[in-house]
């Protein structure tokens, strides 16, 4: 979440650069249970308007492929990305669409990418597409959302417009893999001047790989066993997240809306009853 007075500032010490629908939930796990404080994740950033517009910013300074982009004389700062991440140790799933942008805003952390097979990777992510593009998202997106004063829905399509440089959900589609593959490029591009900076992880490895990488112990329970490498849920999390956000956005435009529709109703019975008398 956006960073506000109160929260200490904070080094970050991780970037999980994998992209989203590549066990990104369950490294946020794994990196908690590891000990690293406020690991950031998507689902953090739900319903959370300030981390939206810092994001959006984001997208703005990043993609060239956008009608809105600011130009290359205008980067994303150190400063302006600590707005949203100061006070996080370590950032999963949302943080991959900036790939090496982020890596280069923060040299020092290491680099965690998460490579998952194409094929399984393109249908799991299916359901994000289809969170953001068809009739019901289109309802919130282009109705709810902006009476609200939100921007979630429009920034999530923005980056990933702007990620895969396309100008809309169609081309996204045909031009997945190839944003994909030059995803995992871009990345280790980025992390090839560093020896040791990047850890290149496949789903299923555990805890070793990881915590050799980071220099922690595997962590285990009380009597000294390996504790099992989290494996969460994403997808489910996820649906029910967004509808608990879609509950809350009906909720707050049903009390947005009431007065105006008593106002219709009370203008529309006075107009019946006065033609009703003869008035």
């Amino acid at each position: 979440m956006a960073q506000t007075p109160t929260q200490s500032k904070r080094e970050m010490q991780v970037l999980c650069l994998g992209l989203f629908r590549t066990g990104t939930y369950s490294m946020a796990q794994a990196l908690t249970t590891l000990g690293y404080q406020n690991v950031y994740h998507g689902l953090n950033s739900l319903g959370n308007s300030d981390d939206w517009a810092v994001l959006n910013n984001a997208a703005d300074a990043t993609f060239p492929a956008l009608p809105t982009y600011r130009g290359p004389g205008k980067p994303f700062t150190r400063d302006e990305w600590d707005q949203i991440w100061g006070s996080c140790e370590a950032v999963t799933d949302v943080a991959s669409v900036y790939g090496a942008t982020l890596a280069r805003a923060y040299p020092d952390a290491k680099v965690i990418l998460i490579e998952r097979d194409y094929e399984k990777w393109s249908k799991s992510v299916d359901t994000v597409l289809n969170s953001l593009w068809g009739p019901i998202p289109e309802f919130f997106v282009g109705f709810v959302e902006p009476l609200l004063g939100s921007s979630t829905g429009l920034t999530n399509r923005k980056m990933l417009l702007g990620w895969a440089g396309v100008k809309d959900v169609k081309e996204l589609r045909a031009n997945l893999r190839s944003a994909w593959e030059r995803h995992h490029e871009s990345i280790r591009a980025e992390c090839a001047g560093t020896p040791g900076r990047l850890l290149n992880y496949k789903l299923g490895e555990g805890w070793e790989p990881l915590c050799e990488f980071l220099g922690k112990e595997v962590p285990r329970d009380e009597k000294g066993v390996p504790m099992p490498f989290p494996h969460a849920n994403e997808a489910a999390a996820l649906r029910r997240k967004i509808l608990d956000q879609q509950v809350i956005m009906l909720k707050r435009l049903a009390v947005k809306v009431l007065p105006w529709v008593v106002v219709a109703a009370v203008a529309g019975a006075s107009r019946w009853w006065a033609t009703r008398e003869g008035f």
